[in-house]
């Protein structure tokens, strides 16, 4: 697969930054519907969510729940496209340094003949 110039991997990320910035309310975690143990009351919503290391569960109201669901789906989204700008950075680093290298002559080591007697 041909490498990416700088320029066209710089492209990408900012692309991904333009979709970020589309991004409304997120949340992270999942929604579960539940009903009681005699099925006659429920549905009910069930968020569970991890955040800095605790993990949450609130109810949710019926009412709620397509909102929540969008929180969601944003979640997702804005993951998926922060992996992909850590991608892309990586792949930046990769070809600058390796362009760098390049462009540098290649280092010798200096004649010293001192060091071998």
């Amino acid at each position: 697969m041909p490498t990416k110039s700088p320029e066209q991997i710089q492209a990408q990320i900012e692309k991904l930054k333009a979709e970020l910035l589309k991004i409304g309310a997120m949340r992270p975690g999942s929604l579960s519907q539940q009903y009681t143990a005699c099925q006659k009351h429920g549905p009910f919503y069930k968020l569970s969510y991890t955040h800095r290391g605790k993990s949450s569960t609130q109810f949710i109201r019926p009412q709620f729940v397509e909102e929540v669901r969008r929180q969601l789906a944003a979640y997702k989204k804005f993951k998926s496209l922060t992996e992909k700008w850590v991608a892309l950075a990586l792949e930046l680093s990769k070809t600058e340094l390796e362009q760098a290298r390049s462009a540098t002559p290649k280092a010798r080591w200096p004649e010293a003949p001192e060091l071998f007697t």
